[in-house]
């Protein structure tokens, strides 16, 4: 491992320890070790379930040639000092693929190794789809990456690192996508790693297309294959990016074109070498400074004047949106008035709730609206803050309707629905979450949220089988980074939680607010799925944090069944117009699971 990996694992477990304690930090190793171990054979159990057999490639080649004008896919693969044997598996794995219509495009940016020329003029002249162009001085992996596409004939280009190799099936899985959807500018794969031994690891199994993932970390990485007008039209490769060049030009593809499809297959395989990003994030801190001057430069094009900042995980960025003015934010908070006992004390839900927001928000612009069933104790009523305001509800608890009568008497831009047993952790979390939900293709944004144990509660929800709401990543210890730090990231979901969900008051008009048929369970859902059919993207603000006691105020443990089979029978239609299958969770993980495994 890379010395800089050793000292970055060594940093986060202090940190971890200092603040969650010894205990915290056992918990975290258990589960870390545990799923490392159990994903590890399920992954290769996987494999075994998927080896293309000779029959299987041969049916496959004898449907490719019925086809009248397969596409001809150019892999771009720029080249400097690799090792020999690398350089020669990574373009076996383009002669091996069953799909045989590829052109593959090679520039060597003036390697001062011995034999990396005399390989490649070998192997060019054995071989008359290989173009190779060797590049008179050295510029860098931008400027061979633009000699390689120089050399591009195929409408499509697919971009392979020298030392890496594509899956045997790669070219044939992305040539019938196209022919089925030729309109796409950008598709992109599942991957692994494989180790100087052959041996496949460390599976990257993506969501669908998840533009506030991407603007968090280069989720996409390989295989990626663009339509190659496109990349001419944008000027391909920019040098001063170099190091997340790659990263750049998806952040600018996507902004131009919506035609962006994920393929759930593992296409590529990525080299883990000691020197190489696959073998640690750390191997090259010099590439993510690149990667944040790329969002950072994302942002200006946008007219945005906010800012890019690392976290403590390399390669996974927080991007601060600047606010646009200072909206008021209404805050409506459905209470039942229930006091829990803390050891000895006695404590109110809700005036604790209301002093986290009084006393550690830094966003001010605020108004609370509280809506209660005339049984908030007379103690807490009278010493409510002066900015709350009461709204009474003399009919049984329904969650939903309590909101919507918040909602009409709500005179914010911005809504925050909030449950009364939570208390604010962190002073920015208005901040943190205003700065997505003012963005006009945004729907829900939600929080991060814990149990009072530092548990997680909430990292977002995800739809499995049969459409049933979970809740990603539930119980496992609070800093745990998820799959792909999917806990630690910015990253978009089919659902988040309303025990705190913000969004624009209009946009909740135009949803018609949450359905009071849903009285106390999955109202949130219901509203999420509005409106992401109506085209906006739901995302979950990690760095908005707050604890959430769960369900600490009302007990509906008997209602919850009824409720998701409602949700059901109202959204099958919709579920089956995406295929079943939630588009923020891979299909390849186990789908009776929310936690990422397979």
């Amino acid at each position: 491992m890379h010395w800089a990996n050793l000292i970055g694992k060594w940093q986060k477990l202090r940190r971890l320890q200092r603040d969650r304690g010894w205990a915290g930090l056992l918990d975290f190793l258990r589960t870390r070790l545990r799923r490392q171990l159990g994903q590890g054979f399920a992954y290769r159990r996987w494999r075994a379930q998927r080896r293309w057999t000779p029959a299987a490639i041969a049916r496959a080649r004898a449907e490719i040639a019925t086809w009248p004008t397969p596409p001809l896919i150019s892999v771009l693969v720029p080249v400097y000092n690799v090792e020999s044997r690398w350089l020669e598996r990574a373009i076996r794995s383009v002669q091996a693929q069953i799909y045989p219509h590829w052109q593959l495009c090679i520039a060597d940016d003036a390697s001062t190794q011995p034999g990396v020329r005399s390989q490649l003029e070998r192997l060019q002249a054995a071989d008359p789809r290989l173009q190779v162009t060797f590049r008179a001085e050295n510029g860098g992996i931008a400027a061979a990456s633009n000699s390689a596409l120089a050399l591009a004939t195929g409408a499509y280009i697919a971009l392979l690192d020298h030392d890496d190799e594509l899956a045997i099936d790669a070219l044939y899985a992305i040539a019938q996508h196209l022919r089925q959807h030729p309109e796409t500018d950008l598709i992109y794969s599942d991957e692994d790693c494989i180790d100087a031994r052959g041996r496949r690891q460390r599976p990257q199994f993506k969501p669908d297309w998840s533009p506030d993932f991407l603007h968090s970390q280069m989720y996409l990485c390989h295989l990626s294959v663009y339509r190659t007008a496109l990349v001419r039209d944008l000027g391909g490769f920019r040098s001063e990016y170099d190091g997340a060049q790659d990263y750049d030009l998806a952040l600018r593809v996507t902004e131009k074109t919506p035609r962006i499809q994920h393929l759930p297959q593992v296409l590529y395989h990525w080299r883990q070498l000691p020197t190489s990003s696959a073998a640690g994030l750390a191997a090259k801190p010099w590439a993510f400074a690149r990667g944040r001057e790329a969002l950072a430069a994302m942002l200006a094009r946008a007219g945005d004047r906010g800012r890019v900042e690392m976290t403590e995980f390399p390669g996974v960025f927080r991007v601060r949106r600047a606010l646009r003015g200072q909206p008021l934010v209404s805050i409506v908070i459905p209470s039942a008035g229930k006091t829990v006992l803390e050891g000895a004390n006695s404590i109110c839900l809700l005036a604790r709730c209301l002093a986290s927001i009084q006393t550690l928000s830094t966003y001010r612009h605020f108004e609370i609206l509280v809506v209660d069933g005339y049984d908030i104790p007379e103690a807490v009523l009278a010493n409510l803050p002066v900015a709350v305001r009461l709204v009474r509800d003399r009919q049984p608890f329904n969650f939903s309707r309590r909101i919507n009568l918040g909602v009409a008497q709500a005179q914010g831009e911005m809504l925050l629905l909030l449950n009364d047993d939570t208390e604010v952790r962190t002073p920015d979390w208005l901040e943190a979450l205003l700065e997505f939900a003012q963005l006009p293709a945004v729907g829900a944004v939600g929080a991060k949220l814990l149990f009072p144990d530092g548990k997680l509660q909430h990292t977002g929800v995800v739809l499995v089988h049969d459409l049933h709401p979970m809740h990603a990543f539930y119980g496992f210890p609070g800093a745990y980074p998820g799959y792909g730090c999917s806990n630690v990231a910015t990253r978009n979901y089919l659902a988040v939680t309303g025990a705190c969900l913000m969004l624009r008051r209009a946009l909740f008009i135009e949803l018609g607010g949450l359905d009071e048929a849903f009285p106390l369970n999955y109202n949130d859902v219901d509203l999420c799925l509005k409106a992401h059919q109506a085209g906006y993207r739901n995302l979950v603000v990690p760095y908005a944090e707050l604890s959430h006691w769960g369900s600490a105020s009302r007990d509906n443990a008997e209602v919850a069944p009824v409720e998701r089979e409602r949700l059901q029978a109202k959204w099958a239609s919709y579920w089956q117009q995406l295929g079943g299958v939630d588009p923020y969770y891979n299909p390849n993980f186990n789908l009776e699971s929310p936690n990422f495994e397979l």
